[in-house]
């Protein structure tokens, strides 16, 4: 897997679930070797929710605004 913040190579490792306590529970994640970024299901999930596709409205009419004064 390749990190999305620098391109580095990301391993898969095992982190303690600290909300169940250390009874042994682990949650795999990934994690970057360059930049040490960590990405698990639940990160994954909220990037996918808050990162829009499609441009935002506002901020084409305020290109556009610039590119018709210039």
């Amino acid at each position: 897997m390749i990190c999305q913040r620098c391109e580095g190579l990301m391993v898969l490792e095992l982190y303690d679930d600290l909300e169940l306590g250390s009874a042994g529970y682990e949650i795999p994640a990934w994690r970057c070797l360059n930049c040490g970024a960590i990405v698990d299901s639940v990160i994954a999930a909220h990037h996918q929710s808050t990162h829009k596709i499609e441009p935002d409205p506002l901020r084409l009419q305020r290109l556009k605004k610039l590119a018709m004064a210039t």
